[in-house]
Formats: structure tokens, C-alpha cells, sequence
């Protein structure tokens, strides 16, 4: 609990700074090398290894499939030339997979739909390459361009929460059953999370500018850690983010 109050205030100061800087740029005209905006993104994500459940008597292996996932955070952009930048991005991420298979528990067979809801913060520290095209005045101004841009980079990820959650049915009497059940799995994951994502996107404008692009994030460490069996699920995410550059 007292990591997340950490974290909501590490957000509300990250929140009035990018309020104090954009007041203070709202006249400027000519953008700076250092500018700030606002990112969030919507996609799917899954694990790369099969997903385990051990409690007492209960020992689960499912196979994972893809579930939505998204993010909310900042950007901090510094531009090193007209064509390379460097990008860090410190946002909340969830992540997880989903599961709909059958399964035997204590000589039954049941159907599970469930999934894993894992929520992060993480900070990805990004370079893109851009082209850079030639500017032009217009009236005495330069007017808004198109450019498109890679992206390539590595994340770091703390884990805040981690749930195990879904419906579980059957008919184990010959009477059918249905249950919803949720537990907290985050002694399953390791703390810390670390990988690389790559991607490809266009943005607009000049001194404000609008993005879009898409993004493949992999887990290049085991973020399972269990004591007793063996669980290695690497996190895996496919997305579509959005931002805004001021």
C-alpha cells in the first residue's frame, strides 16, 4: 500500500509539472528542443508460456491467449539532431492473458474463463529515428508537417497488482454449476519486470504535435516467480498509442 501512495505522488507532481510547462508554453511558437505530452494506448497482450495456479491441493496449467491491455502515462522528448530523439515515458501499464479451456479438479471436470490482470509502472526510455523534412515559411510561419518515425528502446516495469479472476463451470454432481472466483497471484510474478519494445508511427503539427503508433513490447526476463513449481510466462503486448506533444 505504501508503494502506491508513493506512486500517486510521484503522478500528481509529474501532472502539475506538465500543467506549469504547458502554461508557460501556451505563447511560444517555436518548439524546443525538450517538450512534454500526454500518451495512452490500447492493444492486446498474452504470456509466451503456459500460466500456472498452485494452492494446496489445487494445481492448474492453463494455455494463454490474448486479452485487451492498455496504458496511461507521460512522454519527455529531447531531440539530439533533425532526425534522432530520445523518449522516456513513465506510465501505468496493465498487461496479462486469458484463459478458456477445460480442466480436472479432485476427479471433476470443469471449463474455466478466466484471465490474469497484471498492473505495472513502467518506465520505457525510447530513441526514434524521424524524417525530417525541409521547412518551409508560409506568411512567416512554418506550417504543420507529417512526419513518420521507428521507435526502438528498452522498458523497466515494477509490478503493483497481480489478479487471477474469472468463472469457473460444470457439473460435478450432475447438477450444473457456475462460480466466479479472484486471487491474488503476486507472489506467483517476480517484482520487477524488464524487455524491449519496438515500433512504427506518424505524428503532425510543429509546436504541438498530435501522434499515433503502433508498438510490440516483449519481456526479455522470466517475470514469474514462484517458490515451489516452476512458472516462466514472459509478457508479451501488441498496442496502438496515441499522444500529444506540447
Amino acid at each position: 500500500m505504501q508503494n502506491k501512495h508513493y506512486l500517486l505522488s510521484v503522478i500528481v507532481l509529474l501532472a502539475l509539472s506538465l500543467l506549469f510547462t504547458t502554461v508557460s508554453k501556451s505563447q511560444q511558437t517555436q518548439p524546443s528542443r525538450t517538450s512534454f505530452g500526454i500518451t495512452g494506448s490500447i492493444g492486446s497482450s498474452s504470456h509466451l508460456n503456459n500460466f500456472r495456479f498452485v494452492s494446496n491441493d489445487i494445481n492448474l496449467e492453463f494455455t494463454p491467449n490474448f486479452t485487451t491491455s492498455f496504458n496511461a502515462g507521460f512522454i519527455v522528448r529531447h531531440k539530439l539532431t533533425r532526425r534522432f530523439r530520445l523518449q522516456a515515458e513513465p506510465n501505468l501499464s496493465r498487461y496479462g492473458a486469458s484463459y478458456s479451456e477445460a480442466f480436472e479438479l479432485r476427479g471433476f471436470n470443469f471449463q474455466t474463463d478466466s484471465r490474469t490482470e497484471l498492473l505495472y509502472f513502467q518506465l520505457p526510455v525510447l530513441f526514434q529515428f524521424t524524417t525530417a523534412p525541409p521547412e518551409r515559411i508560409i506568411y512567416g510561419r512554418q506550417p504543420s508537417v507529417t512526419t513518420y518515425h521507428f521507435t526502438g528502446g528498452a522498458f523497466g516495469g515494477y509490478l503493483l497488482d497481480a489478479q487471477f479472476s474469472g468463472i469457473n463451470s460444470g457439473a460435478p454432481i450432475g447438477i450444473d454449476f457456475s462460480g466466479s472466483f479472484s486471487n491474488d497471484i503476486i507472489d506467483q510474478y517476480s517484482d520487477f519486470d524488464a524487455g524491449v519494445v519496438v515500433g512504427t508511427g506518424f505524428e503532425h503539427g510543429y509546436a504541438t504535435k498530435v501522434g499515433m503508433e503502433g508498438r510490440i513490447h516483449f519481456s526479455v526476463i522470466d517475470s514469474g516467480d514462484a517458490e515451489n513449481f516452476t512458472f516462466k510466462p514472459q509478457n508479451f503486448a501488441i498496442s496502438f498509442t496515441g499522444y500529444f506533444l506540447f
